[in-house]
């Protein structure tokens, strides 16, 4: 694990020396791991962002969960008012969202497009973002419903790839919408999509 974390720490040190390409994606910005790149895409999530835990369990319950899963949760939640039970706080600027709290998360997105409504794409998470060494890849797509933010995700399982090409290069912070595999990923070892309903903070 020691040796994975300091390959990883060295690939994202070489990143940034390098800083960014131009060409690449469909507007040409690129993400050398740095404080983040503007995009349009993302411009309409902008901002603060606190999970909505019964939102969040009435949509899931909509699209088909399990109502004995979210029964539990929904009891967890209502013993537990005020306490962020399924995410913290989220800042959504640049191609970045931001925890809030310590650790501070972050998800680094990539590959952004659109499907009508939806701007899918991929991140790279971090549970600590201060830790380049500890990440995992997921699929993300990102949708306002009712000024809520739909925040839905999917991750890759097990200690990542140093092949992997989005991490040896600049992030194209942009993609194209034809190539898109987040509903058939390569690898067997992908997570179900898991939905989050987050509400704007005022």
């Amino acid at each position: 694990m020691r040796r994975q974390l300091a390959a990883v720490l060295m690939v994202v040190g070489t990143l940034t020396i390098l800083g960014c390409g131009d060409g690449g994606g469909r507007g040409g910005r690129r993400d050398a791991w740095g404080e983040g790149v503007p995009t349009p895409l993302l411009e309409p999530f902008a901002g603060a962002w606190r999970c909505n835990g019964p939102a969040t369990l009435a949509a899931r319950e909509a699209a088909g969960r399990p109502a004995e899963e979210t029964a539990r949760l929904r009891e967890l939640i209502e013993k537990n008012p005020g306490v962020q039970l399924l995410h913290g706080d989220i800042t959504i600027r640049d191609n970045l969202a931001i925890g809030a709290g310590l650790p501070s998360s972050e998800y680094r997105f990539f590959s952004l497009h659109r499907h009508d409504q939806q701007v899918c794409g991929k991140a790279w998470h971090h549970e600590d973002r201060f830790d380049p060494g500890d990440m995992s890849k997921s699929y993300v797509r990102l949708e306002l419903v009712d000024g809520r933010l739909h925040f839905r995700s999917r991750m890759q399982d097990g200690l990542i790839d140093l092949n992997d090409p989005d991490l040896k290069e600049t992030l194209a912070v942009e993609g194209d919408a034809a190539r898109c595999t987040a509903d058939k990923p390569p690898g067997g070892d992908w997570s179900e999509w898991e939905l989050l309903v987050f509400d704007r903070k005022k």
